[in-house]
């Protein structure tokens, strides 16, 4: 997911992944921090296309932004930051082995209470990232990322900003202008809908947070807005339910896992991006876990206990949960010169039953 620009969520879904999906059946719960639906008719012509992220994010930069209070114990002003800022992994210990990542260490959750081992059950899907226009998957065995494919359209094609994966694996990809499924497999994308507004960050939040039932997908703005996206149909209907506040704004990525928690990238203070843990009903952030010494942090996944984060300029780190710092991993192999827009796990990457 571009980390510089804007992304999504949807409620309640009974969503099919593959050529066409279905209407799904859709209930909206009352928000928090409240918020106007807004309904997109996917007939409705889309400015898909090569545009710059930059130049798009830079038109959502003037969305509303909720008043909804969050924890912020250092009360610096917000400053915009470029989406082009290299990374700068902390040079106090800058790499990690990866051989550390194979026992990694059990770390709390702000939000749940839980610890962050393995679940009960096989963890479901696997960990993805992906650039503008290619989907990889880190395979852990082999220190490396497999090409799953390129991105192929069958309508709108576009760069992809972020990615998400629901409870059962499947995989959801947005554009700038429009929302897609893609297969896991070649990362042949169908389209949805087309969208009423632009998110650089997507995550689905599992059920029991918003929805009931279902899990509920989320775009993330870059101004920090947390929003719940639905759709029936081709039309999408998008739900403010809270926003970052206090003068963060969204790096680029989010994650939330059953057991583990809800947890995402923050600029806008400090010299590096914020590892914090936020509340998935509202988007309000519980802490502000700490600078990460690292910019353009643009994917966030956890897997077996470790926090992973990617960069727009190639890098992958992990962040120490208690203090948020990042340390680049030794020995993986990544593309080369890729620039990483966004990753993404189920939210039964834990393992936690059905």
């Amino acid at each position: 997911m571009r980390r510089y620009f804007a992304r999504l969520s949807i409620a309640c879904l009974s969503m099919a992944v593959g050529a066409a999906a279905g209407p799904l059946g859709c209930s909206e719960e009352a928000s928090p921090a409240g918020g106007d639906s807004v309904a997109a008719d996917a007939a409705a012509d889309s400015a898909a296309g090569d545009a710059a992220q930059a130049d798009a994010m830079a038109d959502a930069a003037g969305s509303d932004a909720s008043a909804a209070d969050a924890s912020d114990p250092d009360g610096v002003d917000a400053t915009a930051q470029d989406a082009s800022d290299a990374a700068a992994a902390d040079t106090s210990d800058p790499d990690v082995d990866w051989s550390d990542l194979l026992d990694p260490q059990d770390t709390g959750s702000s939000d749940t209470g839980s610890d962050t081992g393995g679940g009960s059950a096989a963890p479901v899907g696997q960990l993805y990232a992906e650039s503008p226009d290619e989907l990889y998957r880190l395979d852990l065995a082999t220190k490396s990322f497999a090409k799953v494919g390129k991105f192929t359209f069958n309508k709108n094609p576009g760069e992809v900003t972020d990615i998400a994966l629901d409870q059962d694996g499947s995989l959801y990809a947005i554009t700038n202008d429009d929302l897609f499924t893609c297969t896991v497999e070649g990362a042949k994308c169908t389209w949805l809908a087309a969208l009423p507004s632009i998110f650089n960050g997507l995550t689905f939040v599992p059920k029991g947070t918003v929805s009931p039932t279902e899990d509920t997908l989320i775009g993330i703005s870059q101004d920090g807005a947390w929003t719940q996206i639905t759709f029936a149909g081709s039309k999408v209907s998008l739900k403010k339910l809270g926003t970052y506040a206090n003068g963060w704004l969204s790096s680029g990525d989010a994650f939330s896992v059953e057991g583990i928690g809800t947890y995402a990238t923050l600029k806008g203070k400090g010299n590096s991006d914020s590892l914090a843990s936020i509340d998935p009903k509202t988007g309000k952030i519980l802490k502000v876990i700490g600078e990460t010494g690292a910019k353009g942090l643009y994917g966030l996944a956890w897997w077996s206990g470790v926090f992973y984060a990617f960069s727009s300029d190639s890098n992958v780190y992990t962040l120490d949960v208690s203090t948020g710092k990042a340390s680049v991993i030794k020995g993986i192999q990544a593309p080369t010169g890729i620039k990483w827009w966004g990753a993404g796990v189920s939210t039964r990457a834990n393992g936690t039953p059905k």
